[in-house]
């Protein structure tokens, strides 16, 4: 019965192949027939309808073919193995052995019945690198790298060839990272200047976004020296090219190029509501990835200086109470302690001017120059004191520890209420003084809502030293000063605040 049932089920199958090869050659038949009849039927016009293309436009066509095919034999896929460390659950809180107790009462033996020890499974992720020497070095993102497990780096070319990769140093604070490969016949690219890129350039983006393999968008550079606020630590340097080349997730890593084949800049970011591209992407400027990456494959570490000052950008408001016609530089709010800012006979209230000859405008700006150089290096400084410029020559240090500035601030007595400015005020008694480090001020008791004072962010518990550049030593003296001048001028108000940190805000009496 079995092989009666295989027999049929066989010949069964072998008509209806036969059935199906008749039905195809029909088909291949009557369509021979019609093809025959149709011989001169063309698809498609016989020529292309726009039959002159500017010299321009071909020129700019053929700068993205060779740009993409001198550049992409050097861009690499990362594939980054890591494995998140094991969880233990606790017994006490919130553990499943309180389930034992809540259902058998404290004396059950729980412990008998310890939950097992968590084991997370490797977890993967793609990036993208830039190969930057013969003998193999890339450079790609921190956050590309951070975290992958030993020889957990895999890396592939445009060839096909794969490697496992050396992890040579991160840098948390610019988001660089260093690895290399061994490997001969290997592309590597041309580093480009940075501080030489315009905005409105035409620039190339590559890499390997949502893991489609060496993708190649193009777009202009839309802005310079972007602080977005991703970089969280202290130190972060974000300096940022803005591009509207498409980036995505993926691309982190692989290489913003000019139209000459040279990097510019290493891919990072981009600011999206949905994860995907919006039009806002940011590179870390070469300049500033070069400098890291030496440090990293020499030292091991970045050897990153610094002039030990604390900065803020000037508005309008601010500029109009240091007597500036523009809103120009950087106001130095506090000085380390024996930094090379002291040294160099920066004070705090000083306006940046320059830096080592690159005007300055944005505090990141300031941030990014000196992270470009190195421990020892002279840079001459232009500031603004008093009303007039002067040059200093900053010996920069590589950084050892942290330490705040201090400013002076004396005296007791009774308060007072500026209300065009929003401010209660009263003098700061010698423990006060010794709370706050100071020699002399008088002390914030109170801030209205939406004055001049709330905008500019003077808060309770801060400690006026200086209005307009002089020491105060009660809030009778604030009081003078202030009715001393008009509505629309503006004020330079030194404040220290809780935590013993010193800064300058600027405050324009309103008009009444």
């Amino acid at each position: 019965m079995t092989d009666l049932i295989k027999r049929k089920l066989f010949y069964g199958a072998g008509a209806l192949g036969l059935v199906a090869a008749i039905f195809v050659l029909t088909m291949g038949l009557t369509y021979g027939k019609i093809g025959g009849s149709k011989k001169n039927v063309k698809l498609g016009a016989a020529a292309p309808p726009i039959t002159h293309i500017s010299n321009s436009v071909q020129d700019l066509s053929n700068a993205f073919i060779a740009v993409a095919k001198a550049v992409t034999p050097a861009v690499v896929q990362i594939q980054v193995t890591s494995t998140p460390k094991a969880v233990n659950v606790p017994n006490g809180g919130n553990s499943p052995n309180d389930m034992f107790k809540f259902f058998f009462g404290p004396d059950f033996p729980f412990h008998n019945f310890q939950m097992p020890q968590s084991r997370p499974e490797p977890e993967q992720a793609l990036g993208s690198g830039v190969i930057v020497s013969p003998d193999g070095y890339i450079i790609t993102n921190n956050h590309v790298v951070q975290g992958a497990d030993k020889d957990g780096i895999k890396v592939t070319l445009l060839d096909k060839r794969t490697f496992h990769a050396k992890l040579i140093g991160r840098d948390p604070t610019t988001d660089v990272a260093v690895i290399k490969i061994d490997g001969s016949d290997l592309p590597y690219v041309a580093l480009g200047n940075s501080d030489s890129v315009h905005v409105g350039e035409w620039v190339v983006a590559i890499g390997n976004p949502f893991g489609l393999d060496y993708t190649v968008t193009q777009g202009i550079i839309s802005a310079l020296g972007r602080n977005i606020n991703i970089i969280r630590n202290k130190y972060g340097i974000e300096d940022f090219i803005q591009t509207d080349a498409v980036i995505n997730p993926g691309n982190s890593g692989g290489p913003l190029v000019d139209l000459t084949g040279q990097v510019v800049g290493i891919n990072t970011a981009i600011a999206t509501n949905t994860g995907s591209y919006e039009g806002y992407g940011f590179a870390i400027p070469i300049n500033i990835a070069k400098h890291v990456a030496m440090d990293l494959i020499e030292h091991g570490k970045v050897l990153r200086p610094y002039i030990g000052v604390s900065i803020t950008e000037i508005d309008q408001t601010t500029a109009k109470a240091l007597g500036m016609k523009e809103a120009n530089g950087v106001l130095v709010q506090s000085i380390e302690s024996n930094s090379p800012a002291e040294k160099a006979g920066i004070k705090p209230g000083d306006v940046i001017l320059k830096f080592d000859g690159q005007s300055i405008s944005h505090a990141n700006q300031l941030q990014a120059l000196v992270a470009s150089k190195a421990p020892g290096d002279k840079a001459e400084v232009e500031i603004l004191r008093d009303g007039k410029k002067e040059e200093k020559t900053v010996t920069l240090e590589a950084r050892n520890g942290e330490s705040f500035a201090s400013v002076s601030g004396n005296e007791e007595g009774g308060s007072a209420k500026l209300s065009s400015l929003g401010l209660s005020i009263q003098d700061a008694d010698k423990a006060t003084l010794a709370k706050y480090d100071a020699k002399n001020g008088a002390l914030v008791t109170g801030v209205a809502p939406a004055s001049e004072a709330y905008d500019r962010g003077i808060q309770t518990g801060d400690l006026i030293t200086s209005v307009d550049n002089k020491p105060v030593k009660s809030a009778d003296e604030i009081e003078k000063l202030v009715d001393a001048h008009k509505a629309g001028d503006a004020l330079l108000f030194r404040v220290k605040t809780k935590d013993k940190v010193s800064e300058y805000l600027a405050l324009e009496i309103p008009q009444k």
